[in-house]
């Protein structure tokens, strides 16, 4: 029996050496079962890297991401308890409405920074949010 789905298209990283901040990007247009598994170990790594390398902020852009699941929003709340372990700050942001109302039905919206747009989550990182 084969699975159907297609495989992640991974991560973008940016970094900012001025401001230590990191921007990881979802390539996917679907956060869900088929692809979170792979995703979260990048995403583990991606931090922990930056993190090693001294960078304090990170930005999540869901920009890419019009559809998410319950293991997508995992996938979110795993980010935010790496960063938050590692004592530095984890900002949201291009988040579709469809999306956010995901988080806040699921109540985590609340716990998470999220912002409109990449600039303004960068904006807050500047004024130390």
């Amino acid at each position: 029996m084969e699975i159907v789905g297609k495989k992640s298209q991974g991560l973008s990283v940016t970094t900012l050496h001025d401001d230590k901040t990191v921007i990881i990007s979802f390539n996917d247009r679907s956060l869900n079962f088929y692809v979170t598994d792979s995703l979260k170990e990048a995403l583990k790594d991606a931090i922990n890297e930056k993190v090693e390398e001294g960078y304090e902020h990170f930005v999540l852009n869901l920009d890419n991401v019009k559809i998410i699941d319950s293991c997508g929003v995992g996938l979110i709340i795993v980010a935010n308890n790496v960063t938050s372990s590692h004592g530095c700050k984890l900002c949201l942001s291009n988040i579709k409405p469809f999306i956010l109302k995901i988080f806040e039905i699921m109540r985590i919206a609340n716990h998470l920074s999220i912002f409109d747009q990449e600039d303004d989550a960068l904006q807050a990182i500047k004024s130390g949010c």
